[in-house]
């Protein structure tokens, strides 16, 4: 989505990174996980995947980039561990020069809540299947215990993930298309989505 808008052509690769880390934090309630399945059972898609957990996250997010800017420092530390990245022709690279203005705080926000926003309704299309349980969203928790889930493909299918990575490859490989090839791979991501919902309903 943040190609597909185009926020890399003004704000490069920092606004890219915090858009992928940021959809991914409501996912942290799956930690305990590691510890604890039954607690695991009960957390997971509740306590992180609900509005109110989205705010909070979304402004911890924008106040540690603003304070400590540590998508930049990610940027230089990976750019001292792989310095063929900065050495790449073009304007892509990870140079601290490049991203030396401060991403806006408020497109910040905007970014952050709407990525984990994007996330809820990703989660209730994949679901079930292989008979797995379908497992619910509570985008309400804690203020209403209504789960939502519409299962359109199931747990496992690699369909969606071939197409989003085919599509990054071909952003790699034609840097001056992003834009359009990320358009077109949330189109084809669409029609997958339906497709697969008509023709094998779900299973």
């Amino acid at each position: 989505m943040a190609f597909a808008l185009g926020l890399h052509l003004r704000w490069k690769w920092p606004i890219v990174v915090f858009a992928a880390i940021g959809s991914n934090v409501p996912d942290l309630d799956g930690l305990p996980m590691l510890f604890d399945m039954q607690r695991f059972e009960s957390w997971h898609r509740v306590v992180g995947h609900n509005i109110f957990a989205i705010i909070i996250s979304s402004c911890l997010l924008v106040w540690t980039q603003h304070q400590f800017r540590w998508i930049h420092w990610l940027g230089q530390a990976i750019g001292r561990w792989l310095p063929q990245l900065n050495s790449a022709s073009g304007s892509e690279k990870l140079s601290p020069a490049l991203s030396s203005a401060p991403i806006p705080w408020s497109l910040l926000l905007l970014v952050a809540i709407g990525v984990q926003l994007i996330h809820l309704p990703c989660d209730m299309v994949v679901s079930g299947g292989n008979g797995l349980s379908h497992w619910e969203v509570y985008p309400f928790w804690p203020l209403n215990d209504r789960g939502f889930v519409y299962p359109m493909i199931p747990w496992g299918d690699v369909g969606p993930t071939i197409i989003m990575m085919l599509g990054v490859i071909g952003m790699a490989k034609w840097p001056a298309a992003t834009r359009n090839l990320a358009l077109t791979t949330l189109g084809v991501l669409l029609l997958y989505l339906f497709f697969r919902k008509t023709m094998f309903n779900g299973i």
